[in-house]
């Protein structure tokens, strides 16, 4: 994807997106499950790492954040890791490490480190998300997830 478009506007959209990112992080630190889709366009499409894999619109993902988040530590930090910003004029991606990091407790979920892509469209003079892929990584020899510890 080529941007070249005025640095300003570049640099406003970047800016813009990367407030996304972080208010879906604080979100998710809430428990906040309306927040975490809050920016999800009405066609916007889930491949997640649990069942059932393919959600599609905002009201079904925030469902599934519904009934997964009483399993999340009462307390943790949200924290994205070596997140790389790809933004043209009305498409952009972001693709990242993300990890929670459970306050004052062991947690199963504890520095688990997931692999995100999320896709990004501008409309109406709003960016939002049109898409999501939440993967880890698995071992092709044994059919198991290597779950990434340390990035």
């Amino acid at each position: 994807m080529t941007d070249n478009r005025p640095t300003a506007q570049a640099t406003a959209d970047e800016a813009e997106i990367r407030a996304l990112i972080a208010a879906w992080s604080k979100a998710l630190e809430a428990k906040d499950a309306a927040g975490l889709v809050a920016d999800y366009a009405p066609e916007t499409l889930l491949y997640d790492v649990k069942p059932p894999y393919k959600i599609a619109r905002p009201d079904a993902i925030r469902k599934m954040w519904e009934a997964c988040l009483p399993y999340f530590p009462d307390r943790f930090t949200s924290e994205h890791r070596d997140l790389v910003l790809t933004v043209g004029t009305d498409l952009a991606i972001m693709h990242a490490l993300h990890a929670i990091h459970p306050v004052g407790t062991d947690h199963p979920a504890a520095d688990m480190w997931i692999r995100v892509t999320a896709c990004y469209r501008k409309t109406g003079g709003r960016w939002r998300v049109v898409h999501e892929h939440v993967s880890v990584p698995f071992d092709p020899t044994t059919g198991k997830v290597v779950h990434i510890r340390e990035p």
